[in-house]
């Protein structure tokens, strides 16, 4: 069975975890037969034997099948560099700045990532959750301007008219927390990666108070238990609501036109969002990153699709 049969195999493959998709296309749709999880870049050494190790089994049932991937894998730490693409752009752009290469006589696609000048005249990148956002556009069409949060690692809030990624702000907050976490004295390292719920809203309240700063909060995180007697998972919640609260009021006040936005990830890190902006009357709809992630490559790999099927 060969690229004729409408497989093909889809990777979103980031910084921290690999996700592989066996995928059938038919008739512009894109249905998941199979899935595969990995490490992400940063944890590799060897980004093509990794590669294979997961979905070499789908080669061996199909035989040679186009590959479509997006994330850090294009990035300089990655297997191959693609480029960015600046703001405003869509989907068209991305594709036409896509690299193709072979590995074991397998032709492999990786799209580009965006870049753009933020609002402070920085420099800002992503890789990943564009396709994300082209996918959240293909089921919400708009011409009028939106915003879209993406809770994460690296977590984005970009803003979306025309169909197009104008601009986005990246906030490092589940970075920070890991680093805070595993290499400083405010926590040992934490266990449960769940918040303590309590804990939690409490420093929700404090980092989205009008006059907190995070810097002069953060140390509470170590304070609270010598004084308070919280133990390490309680000042775990604490230190993720703190840091949480501050990016959503900074993202409210760089965007302060918007009383709705939508937001886009794991069901965890969105629940812990979407309590930040119901905290202060913001409205939102939730969309799973892997729906977006299977939309967006549905909306890409369409067009790229064409001239395997019509060779």
């Amino acid at each position: 069975m060969n690229a004729k049969s409408g497989l093909m195999v889809l990777g979103d493959w980031g910084t921290s975890v690999s996700r592989f998709y066996l995928c059938r296309f038919y008739q512009q749709h894109l249905t998941v037969l199979a899935r595969s999880q990995g490490r992400g870049i940063k944890h590799i050494s060897d980004p093509e034997a990794c590669f294979f190790e997961l979905c070499q089994d789908w080669f061996n049932q199909y035989g040679p099948l186009p590959v479509f991937l997006i994330g850090t894998v294009g990035a300089d730490i990655g297997w191959k560099k693609a480029p960015y693409v600046a703001c405003p752009t869509d989907k068209h752009q991305l594709l036409e700045n896509a690299i193709t290469f072979q590995a074991k006589g397998i032709d492999i696609t990786i799209l580009p990532g965006v870049t753009c000048t933020n609002h402070y005249d920085l420099p800002d990148i992503m890789r990943g959750e564009e396709t994300q956002l082209f996918g959240f556009l293909s089921q919400y069409p708009q011409q009028k301007e939106q915003l879209v949060c993406l809770p994460g690692t690296h977590t984005k809030w970009a803003l979306l008219a025309n169909n197009q990624i104008q601009s986005f702000v990246t906030s490092p907050v589940g970075e920070l927390y890991e680093v805070l976490n595993q290499h400083s004295v405010l926590l040992n390292p934490a266990i449960n990666q769940r918040a303590c719920s309590v804990t939690f809203t409490q420093g929700l309240q404090v980092g989205m108070s009008e006059n907190s700063n995070v810097l002069h909060t953060l140390f509470a995180t170590r304070s609270l238990q010598v004084i308070n007697n919280m133990d390490n998972s309680q000042a775990a919640g604490y230190l993720s609501g703190l840091l949480i609260g501050a990016d959503v009021k900074a993202a409210m006040k760089d965007f302060h036109s918007f009383s709705d936005v939508s937001v886009i990830g794991s069901d965890y890190i969105c629940s812990l969002y979407v309590q930040a902006l119901n905290h202060i009357g913001i409205t939102n709809k939730l969309f799973s990153s892997e729906d977006a992630t299977i939309l967006g490559m549905q909306a890409l790999a369409a067009t790229n699709w064409e001239s395997y099927i019509n060779e």
